[in-house]
């Protein structure tokens, strides 16, 4: 990868239609430029959070203003002569709205009520709350949000000599989510790609050098990168924020798995209002160049260039299977998992691994053919073993799932069950992906201890699968469970009040 940065006054005359833009009607005209709200009013000052960027994981949305860091207890001013239409007076999102525009994180002047007037650069409005050290300035009501960093108006003046730096390009098949290398790509691919906007000099704080970007896009180029081959959009710009989209189209762009509010990480393959990906059965196989790029509102433009390989061939792996219980008895390690389910699917494999040893594989398609949903090791493990799981199709060679969950057995004093209730994978919690380690973190707390232990889920015991009566402990993992999903459901706790 190479990364280098252009200006391009071409980026900066397209027009998308795919990119939801608000109507210009609503907006007066004095207000197409005006100062800065904190003195000194004609000086370009530090944004630490722009427009349209990623707000997440907890209740995600875009920014509909942009952020403008100062100490708290900073008076701030109206930018332009109006009338006071809003107070909110109260809590950390306290306001003052004066015409066109929201003045958010103040303190309220008590002199000021509803229906003064104010005017530009004379009237303080409020001043920043304590420990908020910045002011969100919105330009617009709901549903007419402008950029206020825009092109030609805006606050003015702003002086943003620095172009964002694009990094961490991953490609995903866009049916399934399954992530492909660089050199196998096929079918309809989605791209991601993190982009720092950068609105502040090199070694300033953090939050004005990794913020969301003005405008972002790809092309597919020959190898060579003289020709361009595919172009989305206008001249490959697919985002284009000079006013805000509806939060509902949010993880359309920013990819709902890695995007955070300081990780800005576009899905340049989609559009605003809808999913989409780059079918690479247009082209032939071979070899090509994938060019994101980024943008700010003053032409400074970030480039990376990754070169991938198109082959056409089935890389559709069997979906991911669930591992249900793994547990220990006198007879041996007894396995038991659900889904893999393809009309392609060979089998499943289990992988074992000792703690501080890499993964093996322990039995495969040969003993775990296509129907099989469980499975008996007579071999008793002496020290802690920890298991996963995957399903593999007929392909030579074959496509394999995403693993299941990791789960583990041992032997000890004690027999303690591992519930693992922790199901929560979307973007509202804190752990974003399909399968995680928990058991086997809390199988090594048991066996340092010299506890024995088996794992389960939580659907196991409640559907009595596995019994509670037979260990000496029980271990309920909930992780970050909380109400959005079902939590410690009813059954669960009948299954517990009676153990």
């Amino acid at each position: 990868m190479m990364v280098k940065t252009r200006l391009s006054a071409v980026l900066l005359c397209v027009a998308l239609s795919a990119v939801f833009l608000s109507a210009a009607a609503s907006v007066q005209a004095q207000d197409s430029t005006y100062p800065w709200p904190l003195q000194p009013f004609n000086t370009s000052q530090r944004i630490s959070g722009t427009f349209s960027e990623y707000r997440g994981p907890d209740n995600p949305h875009f920014h509909n203003g942009v952020d403008i860091p100062q100490s708290d207890g900073t008076p701030v001013y109206s930018v332009v002569d109006s009338r006071v239409t809003t107070i909110a007076p109260s809590g950390s999102n306290a306001y003052v709205r004066a015409g066109n525009f929201a003045y958010v994180h103040i303190a309220p002047n008590p002199s000021l009520s509803v229906g003064d007037s104010v005017f530009a650069g004379q009237t303080v409005l409020g001043t920043i709350l304590s420990g908020q050290g910045h002011v969100h300035f919105i330009d617009g009501y709901p549903g007419s949000r402008r950029n206020p960093l825009r092109d030609g108006g805006g606050l003015t003046p702003l002086d943003d000599p620095w172009a964002p730096e694009l990094s961490n390009v991953r490609f995903y098949l866009a049916q399934t989510g399954q992530r492909l290398a660089s050199t196998e790509l096929t079918s309809g691919v989605m791209i991601t790609v993190r982009v720092e906007e950068k609105n502040a000099a090199p070694g300033t704080s953090g939050s004005g050098l990794n913020n969301g970007s003005y405008t972002v896009g790809y092309k597919i180029l020959s190898r060579d990168r003289q020709t361009e081959l595919f172009v989305p959009g206008t001249d490959g710009v697919v985002y284009r924020f000079d006013s805000m989209p509806s939060d509902s189209y949010v993880h359309n762009v920013y990819h709902n798995l890695q995007a955070t509010t300081s990780n800005h990480v576009y899905i340049p393959t989609n559009e605003v209002t809808r999913k989409s990906s780059w079918d690479t059965s247009a082209l032939p196989d071979g070899d090509y160049t994938v060019l994101l790029f980024a943008g700010d509102t003053r032409g400074n433009v970030g480039e990376l260039f990754v070169d991938v390989t198109v082959s056409q061939r089935d890389i559709l792996a069997p979906p991911q299977p669930l591992m249900d219980r793994v547990i220990a008895d006198g007879s041996g390690v007894h396995f038991a998992w659900s889904g893999g389910a393809a009309p392609d699917l060979n089998g499943f494999r289990i992988y074992s691994q000792f703690e501080g040893s890499s993964w093996l594989l322990a039995h495969d398609e040969e003993s775990l053919g296509p129907s099989a949903v469980d499975f008996v090791d007579a071999t008793l493990p002496t020290d802690a073993t920890y298991f996963t799981l995957a399903a593999i199709d007929t392909m030579s060679p074959p496509n394999e799932s995403l693993q299941t969950d990791t789960y583990g057995v041992a032997t000890g004093t004690h027999s303690v069950l591992v519930v693992d209730g922790f199901d929560r994978t979307e973007s509202s919690g804190s752990w974003h992906e399909p399968r995680h380690p928990f058991g086997f973190v809390h199988g090594r707390s048991l066996t340092q201890a010299g506890v024995g232990f088996s794992t389960t889920t939580n659907e196991a015991v409640a559907a009595q699968r596995v019994q509670l009566e037979d260990f000496d402990a029980v271990v309920w993992i909930l992780g970050d469970e909380s109400t959005r999903d079902e939590t410690f459901s009813a059954t669960e706790q009948l299954r517990v009040r009676a153990y």
